[in-house]
């Protein structure tokens, strides 16, 4: 089944794509960026309805303060090769987004904040397991499909749903991969560092210690000699690492000697990296060139990269699904992070990540989607759910 050819207008007309219409009506805001965010309650009632309606097992889970997963279940006695379609309800702030909760159709483009992160992929795994409960009988494996809260933050929606501990053969997750099938990801290791220095006035900064001062030596050593280090790693699909010292803050006013200063950083990880490792060894190397400097580093983020083995049953499903449809089979590796990469190192899990939409576009002033991809990205789901048999690949 080749869907290059199908038209905008046909592709307005995908069930997929009305779905994705009625989810950017819905403000979904995770309430850590925005005052006036109303989280994901209004999406969490709209999923709910459209899975019950479905016939669907639905549990509506809760995670934090009245914000809820939405679980649907879809059990053919298959649960040794169950399947997880995983997407996120949140979005990022309106911010300067014209017209945000108004789908706009334009060149084959849906704009809406959340248009490719990531409610079309949202839309799409809703619609396939709305068209799986109507034929049963196509599937070699059970389906549980998890539409969770705060990815967007602390993804602590994927942590709670994962405290079921449900047993799983593989996952697909929802972001904009611009319908590649994703393998690898970056992970990254968040942290704070601070140096402390002695306050005293300006007139005589002599009589003080500036921690100003010591934290510009951190930020030479991180530029001089971690960045270059960091060339002599690299993953064949998702590049190298990264480091980035991307605030700082320090001094109480104009007159004072600085008695303490702060900076974060982000340091990307690639797969075979642990955020651990690299938070531990960085803190190790830094206190040994620094040795005397007051200083202490506080982990704010440690996120795993996403190694999915590429032989897995469902990254073996997904190759297939492409290719049925003509779509692109190879694998990929991105830079962002995904909840994919917590189920495979929390839970062994293997995950794919798989999407309509750009990156590029997410979080942006003009988000948007190609209509066609939300169309294919949703027959590339239901056409892996149809296909996948999990653990009976491997005893066939």
């Amino acid at each position: 089944m080749d869907l290059s050819s199908v038209i905008d207008s046909e592709s307005a007309a995908h069930p997929a794509v009305r779905i994705l219409d009625d989810l950017l009506r819905i403000q979904s805001v995770n309430p850590h960026y925005e005052e006036e965010a109303r989280g994901e309650r209004d999406v969490a009632d709209y999923v709910e309805e459209r899975m019950r309606k479905a016939g669907l097992q639905v549990t509506r889970q809760p995670v934090v303060d009245g914000r809820d997963n939405i679980i649907a279940e879809l059990r053919v006695g298959k649960p040794e090769s169950a399947l997880l379609f995983e997407a996120h309800m949140d979005t990022v702030s309106i911010g300067s987004m014209e017209n945000a909760l108004i789908p706009n159709y334009r060149e084959g483009r849906l704009y809406g904040r959340g248009a490719c992160d990531t409610k079309g992929a949202l839309a799409g795994m809703i619609h396939m397991m709305e068209r799986c409960a109507q034929h049963p009988e196509h599937l070699n494996a059970d389906l549980i499909f998890c539409a969770s809260v705060d990815e967007e933050y602390a993804f602590r929606g994927l942590t709670t749903f994962m405290s079921l501990h449900l047993p799983l053969s593989g996952a697909v997750v929802g972001e904009p991969t611009e319908l590649g099938i994703v393998v690898e990801h970056k992970g990254c290791a968040r942290f704070t560092v601070q140096t402390y220095g002695k306050s005293a006035h300006s007139s005589v900064p002599h009589k003080g210690e500036n921690a100003i001062n010591a934290m510009m030596d951190v930020v030479r050593y991180i530029h001089e000699r971690v960045e270059p280090g960091l060339a002599t790693t690299k993953s064949a699909l998702c590049g190298k690492p990264t480091i980035v010292v991307s605030t700082i803050n320090g001094g109480s006013q104009i007159n004072i000697v600085p008695e303490a200063c702060e900076i974060s950083v982000d340091r990307r990880i690639v797969p075979g990296e642990s955020p651990e490792q690299v938070l531990s060894e960085f803190e190790r190397d830094l206190r040994a060139e620094l040795s005397q400097t007051r200083l202490t580093i506080e982990p704010l983020l440690l996120d795993p990269a996403l190694n999915t083995p590429h032989d897995a049953a469902v990254v073996r499903s997904a190759k297939q699904a492409a290719a049925t449809l003509g779509l692109n089979s190879s694998l990929r590796g991105v830079t962002y992070g995904s909840n994919a990469s917590k189920l495979q190192a929390w839970s062994g899990i293997p995950s794919i990540v798989y999407g309509p939409g750009s990156i590029e576009q997410a979080h942006s002033a003009e988000e948007w989607v190609p209509v066609n991809e939300v169309v294919q990205a949703a027959e590339f789901y239901y056409q892996l759910a149809c296909s996948y048999k999990g653990n009976q690949e491997e005893s066939s």
